[in-house]
């Protein structure tokens, strides 16, 4: 059973991504959205219960939308999931924007 509150959307944008103090941090493609998470693929492993700060770089947005904070969930191969757990209001904003415009009408 899904236990997420919003459906995920796919899309193809860039990310970055890095732990508070550096000790990790890469690039990935951004594969599904959702106001609160997302999936990406990278070669740079993660691990689960990491946070990480994200900047997503969505296509057409002119600046990149920076997640404070973020919870992996989960890590399969070369790919993990994310849960926001730490966004500013603008951001969410923006965020909530993006998903409305990429989501299917229901």
């Amino acid at each position: 059973m899904d236990k997420r509150q919003h459906l995920r959307v796919r899309v193809q944008f860039r990310s970055h991504f890095s732990t508070k103090n550096q000790m990790v941090a890469g690039d990935g493609d951004l594969r599904d959205l959702s106001p609160a998470g997302c999936r990406i693929t990278s070669t740079k492993n993660v691990q689960p219960g990491a946070e990480l700060e994200l900047c997503i770089f969505a296509g057409d947005e002119p600046n990149p939308l920076v997640i404070d904070s973020a919870s992996v969930r989960w890590v399969n191969a070369q790919e993990f999931g994310l849960k926001f757990s730490q966004i500013r209001p603008g951001v969410q904003k923006r965020l909530a924007t993006l998903y409305r415009r990429l989501a299917p009408p229901t």
